[in-house]
């Protein structure tokens, strides 16, 4: 991880990172822990097909992946999935639309530093294609039929992992 040079607390120099999670202070005894951040994916699902973005930014530029995001401060996991959809694709969907289906721990390298996130995956079954228009995080989306989903070409292990434990168990 890159390396925080002064404590956030009493600003003296020499944190110490221990354990691989956490920072310590020997001036003043304060402890970050670096702990995991939440986030959530979405399968929605059309038919015999689901709905991958391709990723505008880093990390994992232009390789698909799931709708979704981080969790905000005192948000729930499902009003975290509704407010990305609509940021990411402009759908609404109410908090109580969302299917949980299983969670995977995730590695997610952002400006140097080492985020670790346990990925919640939900599930919305739709009974027709709506209209999308992808907003600032997405370069585009592809519905493609679940047979045809190539795990290799989306970027984010957790995503590519929920991807083929939905179509393995869905089928």
């Amino acid at each position: 991880m890159k390396r925080f040079n002064f404590c956030p607390h009493c600003g003296s120099e020499g944190l110490e990172w221990r354990e691989g999670k956490q920072w310590f202070c020997n001036q003043c005894g304060f402890t970050y822990f670096h702990n995991a951040a939440a986030a959530v994916g979405a399968v929605l699902s059309f038919q015999d097909q689901i709905l991958l973005t391709v990723r505008k930014h880093n990390p994992c530029q232009g390789m698909l992946d799931l709708p979704g995001g981080f969790v905000d401060y005192h948000e729930s996991l499902e009003a975290a999935l509704s407010r990305e959809i609509s940021e990411e694709l402009n759908l609404l969907f109410s908090e109580s639309s969302w299917r949980y289906l299983f969670s995977y721990g995730n590695r997610y390298l952002y400006a140097d530093i080492q985020y670790y996130t346990t990925d919640a995956f939900f599930l919305l079954r739709l009974e027709e294609k709506p209209e999308i228009v992808v907003g600032d995080d997405v370069a585009e989306i592809r519905w493609i039929k679940t047979d045809q989903v190539a795990l290799e070409d989306i970027g984010l292990e957790s995503v590519r992992n929920a991807v083929g434990r939905f179509i393995q168990t869905d089928s």
